[in-house]
């Protein structure tokens, strides 16, 4: 019966590796979160520059051709 106890003991060494196996594995969810927040951004980031990019040349390509009717009518 004493071995069947002793069997059931918890020493400092499980307890420090059990400890260790939850740090590690919240670490690795901690990367794996971090990681995919990172991405989600930098594709925000980037949409957000191909926006403004287009509106700019679409502000461009209008006030050009504005203006290149506005001197059309002045050489008529």
């Amino acid at each position: 019966m004493q071995n069947a106890a002793d069997d059931k003991r918890i020493t400092v060494d499980d307890l420090k590796q059990k400890t260790m196996q939850v740090r590690d594995l919240a670490e690795a969810e901690t990367r794996a979160v971090t990681r995919t927040v990172l991405e989600r951004d930098v594709t925000k980031m980037v949409a957000v520059g191909v926006v403004a990019v287009v509106a700019a040349l679409s502000l461009a390509y209008y006030l050009g051709t504005r203006s290149a009717r506005d001197g059309l009518r002045d050489l008529a």
